[in-house]
């Protein structure tokens, strides 16, 4: 009599033997996909710019993704597939978008320094907001500065977020 002939398998065996071996797999066969690692950008330098500057930071030509706020250059680099080109509020990037978000409109950005006068009282307090928050989430690199006005020396410092 062989060892064999006195083994008897049913349906529960296959199945708990299948589970078993699936278990073994997950624990110790199986790797894990790597998720890559964002791109760390290290933060630029703490100046004040000009619009035609500005411009240079919109995503394609550095890496670097910067927008103007009521006078105040934010780098939202972090956020490239939000600000960046292609993205929602892309159309920003390089410009001051102060008459944009106050108007909730990202396609209403200018070419030229946009002074925003015209702005209703309402438009100019939801602009403020917009810079409440993105204060408290992105560096503030410096100042958007108008024909005429002299950069401030920061030295060494870089852009931080500032609270």
């Amino acid at each position: 009599m062989s060892f064999f002939e006195n083994i008897d398998i049913g349906f529960w065996d296959i199945f708990l033997t299948i589970i078993l071996l699936y278990l073994i797999y997950i624990m110790f066969i199986r790797k894990e996909p790597e998720i890559p690692m964002p791109k760390v950008i290290p933060p630029l330098k703490k100046q004040d710019l000009t619009l035609e500057e500005l411009k240079k930071y919109n995503g394609k030509d550095d890496e670097h993704i910067c927008f103007a706020i009521l006078g105040k250059i934010l780098d939202v680099s972090k956020s490239p597939n939000f600000y960046g080109p292609g993205g929602p509020y892309g159309n920003l990037c390089g410009h001051d978008a102060t008459r944009a978000l106050a108007t909730m409109d990202t396609k209403n950005v200018k070419d030229e320094y946009d002074d925003i006068s015209d702005l209703t009282d309402g438009e100019k307090e939801i602009a403020k907001d917009w810079l409440d928050k993105l204060s408290m989430k992105y560096p503030t690199v410096g100042r958007l500065l108008a024909d005429g006005e002299e950069p401030n020396d920061y030295g060494d410092e870089v852009s931080k977020v500032e609270f």
